[in-house]
């Protein structure tokens, strides 16, 4: 069975007391009952329980906006030609979640559009999930917030048998969010010194969990790979997450030789890369972990004036 969930990106943020925009969802056209499931996201592990919304559908891009509210009143929805072409009512559930049901649809009906109104004062963020199904509307959405990641952005960097790292996962989809991978599962297929060291239990919608791995041994080189965590998210995008590996120093036990660009302040970071955007030559390198200037990395500080090109990778 087919479903949609919307929006496509991030999560619909509107203000208190705002009203978002006209967004289009799909309904095949044989299809005589169709539902959305819509959830309003406030605050980590805990939902609002304030005002209901009130969802706005239309149908035909010349037909007139319904308001339908969260009292289980069912209303008829107008077309172009000023005709019904369905009804619809909404049910208010548990956790700021609300089912719309849009029935006897006219096979002269659609496109169709839904518009929502932040009936609360604090702002709100929504997702909503279509079907023709009640229960495939019941689909997790997994968030993951990657930390540093202003440094690489939607990269994880870990260092050579560093610390355990937590990344935080959020659910902000309309059904439990389960990931299956083991503690001990080596990630990128067992091709990465990175190893999965625990994982949440299932995580409620609204709700947070973690994620800790840690890092092996990385010898002289950056690696960089992606690992598809096994989880009930039907979108392989939100289930996949990037790393960087950073090694230790090449000069340590493993007895290779310091890059030329090595930090040698926070013995660590191998390379270095200027700031992005640049600024000023020489400036703090932009690898998660160091934040050092160039001078950190070079034996001899660079003449900043023909450092150029080669030197900072500008």
């Amino acid at each position: 069975m087919m479903f949609e969930i919307y929006p496509p990106a991030e999560p619909l943020e509107i203000p208190g007391g705002g009203t978002g925009p006209l967004s289009g969802f799909f309904v095949p056209f044989e299809a005589r009952e169709t539902y959305l499931r819509v959830i309003a996201l406030w605050r980590d592990n805990a939902p609002l329980v304030g005002h209901a919304p009130t969802f706005e559908l239309k149908s035909g891009r010349d037909g007139e906006l319904t308001a339908v509210d969260a009292e289980g009143k069912t209303v008829g929805i107008r077309g172009a030609g000023d005709s019904f072409v369905a009804s619809a009512h909404c049910q208010r559930l548990p956790g700021d979640t609300y089912l719309i049901t849009i029935s006897d649809i006219d096979e002269e009906a659609g496109p169709w559009y839904l518009r929502i109104r932040n009936n609360d004062p604090e702002p709100l963020r929504f997702v909503w999930v279509g079907s023709q199904r009640e229960s495939d509307t019941l689909q997790p959405w997994m968030a993951l917030d990657v930390p540093g990641a202003e440094q690489t952005p939607g990269t994880l960097s870990l260092l050579s048998d560093g610390p355990p790292t937590e990344v935080r996962v959020r659910n902000q989809g309309t059904a439990p969010l389960v990931i299956n991978d083991e503690p001990g599962t080596q990630l990128d297929a067992g091709r990465s010194p990175a190893v999965l060291v625990s994982r949440p239990a299932p995580i409620a919608p609204h709700d947070v969990g973690q994620l800790t791995i840690q890092c092996g041994t990385v010898s002289s080189a950056v690696t960089e790979f992606e690992h598809v965590f096994d989880a009930n998210d039907p979108r392989v995008e939100h289930r996949t997450l990037r790393f960087q590996t950073l090694p230790i120093s090449a000069g340590t036990p493993l007895g290779g030789q310091e890059s030329e660009s090595f930090c040698r302040w926070c013995g660590r970071c191998p390379e270095y890369l200027p700031p992005s955007p640049p600024g000023l030559p020489g400036g703090p390198c932009r690898r998660a972990g160091c934040a050092d200037p160039a001078a950190a990395h070079f034996d001899v500080p660079p003449d900043l004036g023909s450092f150029g090109a080669a030197g900072l990778g500008q």
